[in-house]
């Protein structure tokens, strides 16, 4: 059947759902009503061995657990607690994972924020977005790669964005000048073209592994919380249309369709269970296709390698 942006879930699943029987699974930023816990949701169908559910807010996400085990109560749901905007959330939930499984198949980088207005710091001194959209991930993954729990056979599934547009990195001041110009919504581009340039740079340092390690921009939908979360009105959208569009010398950006969490989930099954996929470096995936990214700045070694180094100072670890 063909892939595209209208495909659902369920769709996906029935195509690809037996790719995830048996599997053990980690959804970060799963909670109810966002694309993180229909994707969990859906997942239960294909009968999975184990969900587990990483997430900040536990009373968000303690009913996306009953709702797996009423769609199948066979598989394993588990809950751990994880704030990305600490370095040391981020190793106790990786201890709790490993008292839980001795393996994860598919990781699931799905959890983050959205052009928040307000500048804010993580525990660690890290700009809001860029650590929970990115440098959260970044500790969580390499640390699930350091204790071996994901393995050859394994899938590293980085949510990302179009957004990406918006901006690319400020290596030497990520944090806007400790905030004296920030901008939402360019914190929310550099943060997405770190996640591209992340993808890339852990795929690189993989090669040869038999790891997949894959980024897709699931569309925009009005059906997560995701925007309700991040206070996004149709002015402060407009602004980031604005900036988009000056970012790409004046021309007109492609429509940009908006989708069902059915279908955004889509886009994220797609991408973690498709075995095409596999056999690509680093794809971008955007409404079941890998997109073409041309732009230099989200799409090079030697600044992959350049985030690699900034992110390994901020967690204050190396990763071979």
């Amino acid at each position: 059947m063909p892939f595209d942006i209208k495909t659902t879930d369920a769709e996906v699943l029935e195509a690809f759902g037996s790719n995830a029987v048996g599997k053990t699974i980690i959804i970060t930023g799963p909670s109810k009503g966002g694309i993180g816990s229909q994707v969990a949701k859906s997942l239960a169908s294909a009968k999975p061995k184990t969900i587990i559910l990483a997430g900040r807010n536990l009373p968000k996400v303690q009913p996306v657990a009953d709702d797996i085990a009423s769609i199948n109560p066979d598989v394993a749901v588990k809950i751990i607690e994880i704030d990305l905007l600490s370095n040391q959330s981020v190793r106790s939930a990786v201890e709790q994972i490993k008292e839980l499984t001795s393996i994860v198949d598919i990781l699931i980088n799905n959890a983050g924020v959205m052009a928040t207005r307000k500048f804010v710091l993580s525990e660690d001194g890290v700009e809001s977005q860029f650590a929970a959209n990115y440098l959260g991930h970044f500790l969580l993954t390499n640390l699930l790669l350091k204790e071996r729990l994901v393995q050859s056979g394994g899938v590293v599934l980085n949510v990302g964005s179009l957004g990406y547009q918006m901006a690319d990195i400020t290596f030497d001041d990520f944090n806007f000048k400790n905030g004296l110009e920030y901008n939402g919504w360019k914190a929310y581009g550099q943060a997405k073209s770190a996640q591209l340039l992340g993808t890339r740079g852990l795929a690189n340092r993989l090669k040869g592994q038999d790891i997949a390690v894959i980024i897709a921009h699931p569309g925009v939908t009005l059906e997560s919380q995701l925007l309700a979360n991040s206070t996004i009105d149709q002015e402060y959208f407009g602004q980031a249309f604005a900036l988009a569009i000056e970012r790409n010398n004046g021309k007109p950006l492609p429509e940009q369709n908006m989708v069902s969490i059915e279908q955004a989930a889509g886009v994220v099954l797609f991408a973690a269970l498709n075995p095409e996929l596999r056999k690509k470096h680093a794809p971008f995936v955007v409404e079941n296709e890998i997109y073409d990214l041309t732009r230099e700045y989200a799409n090079n070694d030697a600044d992959a390698k350049k985030l690699w180094d900034l992110s390994e100072n901020l967690v204050g670890e190396k990763f071979n």
